[in-house]
């Protein structure tokens, strides 16, 4: 089993941890609950050392990332995050993944689980371009997260990166190694729905940066939280997690996710077989979301969903206790076109049926 630089660290604070894709990593600190409510309302440190990062290098670098994506990068700029997709030729998803734009380098950063497919892909798919070359940085470098509308005060203490607090949404900054700090990553990116930065450096230097940011908060500002928080903080903000919402049966169309494709774009890998999709309609299924306003057991993962009649029409995909709203909430995959906004469902949990409403998502959007 691996472990983070961070793991120790973990051990020291009483952390329950679990296996998690060949990691072991934290499940929760003080409970789930506490650390969801706690990155609503200050921030939260998470530990996202498990994650794949993988660097490509060469002048053509970039054209290849826009071949192998379909990200929209005819602006792309060094400093841009971009959220994307690594397809097939079906347009069937590999992985979601975030790609940082740099000059000559840039970085996928993909999730555990589908590290080593996702690598062999992009190494496979790399052999026709001769000018650059593909570095696995997933065990040289680490990566954290820090999430909450407090993490802005937070970031300004780490020095030389006062400016890393005004970053834009989806950019990213880079610091150069100096006597009093690592070489690191900045980016105004997340998993939470919270303004909040994510946080990249050299293993050697993640257990450093975790306890300058946790001493930075001490008094209760920051607190340390685990995966548990994490997917029920991305649910409410309605963010896919791989295994569940994408998987290598699905395609982004169908989780909702066309505008993070650029059709525009002559060629990308899968772009044929979306423009047959967009051209037959409605995807053979779409992603919605949907809550429960009355109490009652929480959808999981596999349970049907039927029509007020009783009808089949589709899976759940993602279901928690929201812990911010106060109800039972969740995504699902439906196969009827007819479905809208405000329809009456059932879901079959454990044998009975329970009400449910689709909603718009996101099911929380946090305040400007």
């Amino acid at each position: 089993m691996k472990r983070t630089p961070v793991y120790n660290w973990h051990m020291a604070h009483g952390a329950t941890m679990v296996a998690f894709n060949g990691w072991e990593m934290p499940l929760y600190y003080h409970g789930i609950t506490e650390e969801h409510l706690h990155t609503r309302r200050s921030a939260s440190l998470f530990d996202l050392g498990h994650m794949g990062r993988i660097a490509v290098h060469g002048q053509d670098s970039l054209d290849f990332i826009n071949w192998l994506t379909p990200a929209a990068f005819n602006d792309a700029q060094p400093g841009d995050v971009f959220y994307s997709f690594l397809l097939d030729e079906a347009g069937h998803t590999i992985d979601d993944i975030t790609i940082y734009v740099g000059r000559e380098t840039q970085m996928l950063v993909v999730n555990a689980g589908n590290h080593d497919e996702a690598l062999a892909w992009i190494l496979e798919k790399a052999k026709g371009w001769k000018s650059i070359t593909i570095e696995d940085k997933s065990f040289t470098w680490s990566m954290m997260a820090l999430q909450g509308p407090s993490s802005g005060k937070i970031i300004m203490s780490l020095p030389d990166a006062e400016s890393a607090k005004s970053l834009p949404y989806y950019k990213f900054m880079t610091f150069k190694k100096c006597d009093r700090w690592p070489e690191m990553i900045i980016s105004a990116t997340g998993y939470t729905g919270e303004h909040g930065y994510e946080l990249y450096m050299p293993c050697d230097s993640a257990l450093k940066v975790w306890e300058v940011l946790m001493d930075a908060g001490a008094g209760g500002i920051v607190a340390p939280a685990g995966l548990g928080a994490r997917d029920s903080l991305r649910l409410e903000a309605a963010m896919p997690l791989y295994g569940h919402e994408l998987n290598n049966n699905t395609t982004p169309l169908e989780a909702g996710l066309r505008k993070f494709i650029d059709f525009k774009k002559s060629d990308f890998i899968g772009r044929d077989a979306l423009c047959a999709v967009e051209q037959s309609g409605e995807p053979k299924q779409k992603l919605v979301g949907f809550e429960m306003n009355q109490r009652g057991p929480v959808p999981r993962p596999g349970m049907k969903v039927l029509s007020f009649t009783g009808e089949p029409l589709g899976e759940i995909t993602s279901g928690i206790f929201s812990p911010t709203l106060q109800k039972n909430i969740g995504m699902a995959y439906i196969t009827s076109p007819e479905t809208k906004v405000g329809q009456e469902i059932h879901l079959d949990i454990r044998g009975r049926n329970y009400p449910a409403i689709i909603v718009k998502r996101p099911f929380y959007k946090r305040m400007k």
